[in-house]
């Protein structure tokens, strides 16, 4: 197969390759599953002098692979920031959310639509409460929890 890129595009999608490289390493836990996302990327970085983006990529003689170089790495922070900012609340407020609304049944039953609609609610609750304060609000109750 070949490939057709100007040397921006080809850039701009080292750019989406360490993104989406950023993300696989992060959420792995077994690095074995991703072995042919990695590699795929190691073939793309490997392009990078021929691409004429030698400063976005260097080789590692102690791993054998290509990486992205720093410039690269920091041009991108604020995107991966923005990202786990964003993701955070959302994953925060559904999380409570699920809590609150007990949605999770013991018996392993599937949610149903009036389960799911208080749910989504609930989590809209806390958007809002995020929004306007943040985690000031927020407290952990560490050991006791709620008396039966």
């Amino acid at each position: 197969m070949k490939l057709e890129l100007s040397e921006e595009q080809y850039k701009r999608m080292l750019s989406l390759v360490f993104l989406g490289e950023w993300v696989v390493n992060g959420a792995s836990e077994n690095s074995e599953m991703y072995k042919d996302l990695i590699e795929t990327a190691d073939a793309l970085y490997a392009m990078a002098s021929e691409c004429g983006a030698d400063d976005l990529v260097q080789y590692c003689d102690g791993c054998g692979g290509h990486h992205p170089t720093p410039l690269l790495e920091e041009a991108l922070t604020p995107i991966i920031d923005a990202y786990d900012e964003e993701t955070f609340w959302d994953v925060l407020s559904h999380h409570l959310a699920y809590r609150d609304t007990l949605v999770q049944s013991a018996s392993g039953e599937e949610i149903t639509k009036e389960q799911e609609m208080r749910l989504w609610r609930r989590k809209e609750q806390y958007e809002q409460e995020f929004q306007r304060h943040g985690l000031d609000h927020v407290r952990l109750v560490f050991h006791g929890g709620k008396k039966k």
